[in-house]
């Protein structure tokens, strides 16, 4: 009898588990389509209007690259901006202390 209801209490998780996955976990709708994210299981709606904001996305024109002319703000320029920022923080905060250097900590009391 142990045994059987045992069973039978994994079956029923299981079909809650799939019928939570067969959702739109969005607006809770049977899913019926599959998309490239996360949840990747929506209903109709939803994945129309990840599709389209996706390709409105990457049609978009970009911003014509000024570099030579002064502060550029397209995608590209930012993207190699970033890491230079960082090692300028880096360099101007000097190097990381070694394992055995001791802080001086200040008490909460």
């Amino acid at each position: 009898m142990v045994q059987l209801r045992s069973s039978w209490q994994s079956i029923l998780t299981a079909m809650t588990i799939l019928t939570a996955m067969t959702g739109c976990a969005y607006c809770g709708r049977p899913a019926t389509m599959r998309i490239v994210s996360n949840p990747e299981y929506v209903c109709f709606e939803h994945a129309l209007e990840f599709w389209t904001g996706l390709l409105v996305y990457a049609r978009h024109v970009p911003d014509p690259c000024v570099k030579d002319q002064g502060e550029c703000t397209c995608r590209a320029c930012e993207a190699l901006s970033a890491p230079s920022r960082r090692a300028v923080a880096i360099e101007a905060a000097g190097p990381s202390p070694q394992h055995y250097a001791r802080f001086p900590i200040r008490l909460a009391s």
